[in-house]
């Protein structure tokens, strides 16, 4: 796993670090392709050959039921290049209650690579949040 800075651990002398999430990124266009598979695909009421966002929703809730553990769908703070959403694992504000031990951890990672066709290579790592209303500054470029 990689490590998370200092700066962005929440403790009683720092209760308001940036959001950051510990995810695997993804385009979005795989969530909607799990989601058809599974029949989950939505259409957007007023134009219905364009899928709905709530489609990528179901299909990261149906992700989570079948590697039974929750999976958070979030937007990476960008631009980034390697991907457009990210399946959170957890962030910094609920790592003390949802971290799992490596070797769980691991096969969950496994399992989703698996259920969504990802390469190994796909890895987690950590990711500022896109709605967070956090601005970074020089001090965060170095991170």
């Amino acid at each position: 796993m990689a490590q998370l800075p200092d700066q962005y651990r929440v403790t009683a002398d720092n209760s308001d670090p940036p959001l950051v999430h510990f995810a695997i990124p993804l385009d979005a266009d795989v969530l909607y392709e799990y989601a058809d598979k599974h029949n989950l695909t939505e259409y957007l009421p007023r134009v219905p050959n364009v899928v709905s966002p709530e489609s990528a929703f179901k299909a990261t809730k149906l992700l989570s039921q079948v590697v039974e553990y929750e999976l958070d769908l979030c937007w990476p703070f960008g631009p980034t290049a390697d991907c457009g959403v990210i399946l959170s694992l957890y962030d910094n504000f609920s790592m003390e209650e949802k971290m799992l031990i490596d070797e769980d951890q691991e096969d969950v990672i496994q399992m989703v690579q698996e259920e969504l066709g990802l390469h190994k290579s796909m890895r987690p790592k950590w990711y500022f949040d896109a709605l967070d209303p956090w601005e970074p500054d020089d001090s965060d470029e170095d991170q």
